[in-house]
Formats: C-alpha cells, structure tokens, sequence
C-alpha cells in the first residue's frame, strides 16, 4: 500500500502521515526530508541557491524514485508536489493520493502560531492580511488536490479516514 496525502503547506499532512503509518504499520516518509537527504542541505538553502525550478526537479525525481524503490509506505509530500510535472500522475497510478482539504483559514492561523520562515515560499507573504495572500497564493494548486484519490477534512477524524481507506 502507497498512500500519499498532499494539500496546501501547514495542511497537517507530516501530522495525519505519521498517525496513519503507526496504525497501519507502514513506513512514514516525509518527502522534503528526503528530499534534503538527497542534496544534503535544507530546502531553504536550495530555494536560496539553486532557485526552485532545480528544486522542484529534484522533488520529481526523489518522488519517483520512492516510488519504484519502496513497496509500502505513507508520505507527505510538500504542498507543491503534486502540482509540477506529472507528478500527480506518478502518484495516482502508483497508490492512495488523500487530499487534505482543510480551510485556510484554519492553516493560517497555525502558520501564525509556527511561524513562516521555514517555509520558502511563505516567507513574502503580506503578513498584515495573511489568510488573503496565502489563499492566492496557493489558489492555483487546487485543481490539482483535486484528481486525488480520496478527500478528506479537518471534520474527518484518524478512524474514519481509516474506514474510507478500507472501502
């Protein structure tokens, strides 16, 4: 089994992954941590130095990579990934893709609490009206949350995303 959830940054997709491969028994990847492994420098410094078009091939690349290489497995990938290349795709034939649908308003104000810095692509936000430019931000990447396998929200609690998981 291959599930991937994806969904907007600070969707809680790294939070949902773990708790769903502890009950399912399955390996937990967090994809920009494998993707850091991969380049040995935090995501950050290769947005700084390489720009993210290298970034983004080097996620394609760890993505399919995981893919072929590993039988079962959780992963969250970063809010970007399904959205470049064929990507999406890649994950849709390959296992489970689970949307996170979860209101910005409610990520906005995590991302308050968190802080944005360690997120590259937050970081020039207009912080004076955050839920707005975040929501356009990122407002072009929902079409393709959308092609995923199953949807779930912030009322779906870990049991009934594991029923829908099973039917």
């Amino acid at each position: 089994m291959k599930l991937f959830l994806i969904g907007l940054p600070g969707s809680g997709k790294s939070t949902l992954g773990k708790q769903l491969a502890e009950q399912l028994e399955l390996p937990f990847i967090d994809l920009d941590d494998a993707i850091e492994a991969e380049a040995k420098q935090p995501i950050r410094e290769i947005f700084a130095q390489q720009g993210e078009d290298y970034f983004r091939s080097l996620e394609q690349k760890t993505l399919v990579d995981t893919i072929s290489q590993k039988s079962d497995f959780v992963m969250a990938t970063g809010g970007g990934a399904p959205c470049f290349f064929d990507n999406m795709y890649h994950m849709n034939q390959a296992g489970t893709t689970i949307f996170m649908d979860i209101p910005v308003e409610v990520i906005t104000e995590r991302m308050e609490k968190e802080g944005v810095a360690v997120r590259p692509l937050l970081h020039e936000l207009d912080t004076d009206n955050f839920a707005n430019a975040y929501y356009h931000k990122f407002a072009h990447r929902l079409p393709y949350y959308r092609q995923a396998k199953l949807i779930v929200t912030a009322e779906d609690d870990l049991d009934s995303i594991l029923d829908q998981l099973k039917s």
